[in-house]
């Protein structure tokens, strides 16, 4: 009689907060057409009912993240414990987690690129991730000033509602500029914004930002809008699973599985060249905040405190170009943001980026782009995502 080998249950339980859910449920999501039966549980959950659930539901392996005292006690339940995104040294468990290091040298390089000269790190102390990814920093811009930030209840991830402290403040007021800055992740660097705002730094132009994760909600929220890394969150669900069937088939899985990261998501807060010249940095400043209302170079000269030839002679001198082309490149540039990330009527697009009709609009931006507004936007839309 030929013995049937007994099948795997395929009953994973996702133990993780609500932001990586997020994250990781459109790389799950395929295999849950394939057979895969996930549970979501809270990773903040009151812990003994978490644990009694996960006993009587008793799954074939789970997927968590490293939290102080609760990834023992799932390691305890005898099952296959994989740690995603982590490789925090805890035994008995296997990890999949991107590779920290090389972030901080695609924020690094990114910086350097950039112009800037003076670099500094704001991350978690207690953070094994910001411990790499200030690595790879260091790796690339040698050694440089660092900020490790107060505790903060993560649980509220993309909550943002506090004043940054006063240390930070005063110790970021102390750094040479223009200065490039890494934060470890995206709250983090939005606590910073908040910080250059409250002293007065010109940001992107004294000081340019930028952070790691991508989260839209934390990074477009941020004044201004945060650039971020991008990371591989569907390729670490897969390798996650992908480890779990490596163990039920009896093999010896790789861990740590290390996923580099993707690319760079430039927004606001590092979209120019550092830049010396305080009066090219504070006319750059008003020129973001005032575009819908700056008139023309005369007007934009004014605003600063500055004759137009002493703001056309700093502007060749620091950037090399003219106020001029400035500011039709800063309209051209907020239009075709508006243009793909809104459904304004194009009529209102041109009033916010200072062109003094829906016309002036339609030519500047043909003449540059190649292509009026409307066609832009309907070609911008077809393109997948």
């Amino acid at each position: 009689m030929r013995h049937v080998k007994p099948e795997i249950s395929r009953r994973i339980a996702v133990v993780q907060s609500s932001v990586n859910v997020r994250r990781l449920t459109p790389g799950l999501a395929p295999f849950a057409g394939m057979g895969y039966d996930f549970w979501i549980i809270d990773l903040y959950r009151q812990r003994d009912l978490l644990l009694a659930s996960l006993a009587e539901w008793k799954p074939s392996a789970i997927v968590t993240e490293w939290h102080p005292g609760l990834t023992e006690e799932l390691v305890a339940l005898g099952c296959p414990v994989i740690l995603v995104p982590s490789d925090q040294p805890v035994e008995g468990v296997h990890h999949v987690d991107i590779d920290d290091v090389a972030i901080g040298r695609l924020a690094a390089e990114h910086l350097v690129s950039r112009g800037y000269q003076n670099f500094a790190f704001v991350g978690r102390g207690d953070a094994h991730y910001a411990k790499q990814r200030l690595e790879g920093f260091r790796s690339v811009v040698g050694e440089c000033a660092v900020y490790w930030e107060e505790f903060r209840d993560w649980r509220q991830y993309d909550e943002y509602w506090r004043d940054p402290d006063e240390d930070m403040v005063g110790w970021l007021a102390a750094q040479a500029t223009p200065l490039g800055l890494f934060t470890a992740h995206d709250p983090t660097g939005r606590h910073v914004l908040e910080a250059a705002a409250q002293i007065g730094l010109e940001v992107p132009f004294a000081l340019g930002v930028i952070s790691a994760n991508d989260d839209e909600t934390v990074c477009e929220m941020a004044r201004p809008a945060l650039s971020s890394i991008r990371l591989p969150w569907r390729r670490l669900a897969a390798e996650a699973v992908l480890t779990i069937e490596a163990i039920w088939e009896g093999k010896n899985p790789t861990s740590p599985v290390l996923v580099p990261p993707l690319d760079i998501v430039t927004r606001g807060s590092s979209s120019y060249e550092a830049v010396s010249d305080p009066v090219v940095r504070r006319a750059m400043q008003l020129l973001v905040e005032q575009i819908s209302t700056i008139l023309s170079v005369e007007d934009w000269a004014g605003r600063t405190g500055v004759s137009r030839r002493v703001l056309e002679r700093r502007f060749q001198g620091a950037l090399d170009r003219s106020p001029h082309s400035m500011i039709q490149h800063e309209r051209i540039e907020r239009a075709k943001k508006l243009l793909t990330t809104t459904d304004l009527p194009v009529a209102i697009i041109a009033e916010r980026c200072g062109f003094q009709s829906n016309e002036r609009l339609t030519v500047n931006f043909r003449e540059i782009v190649g292509t009026p507004p409307a066609t832009y936007r309907r070609d911008a839309r077809r393109k997948p995502s």
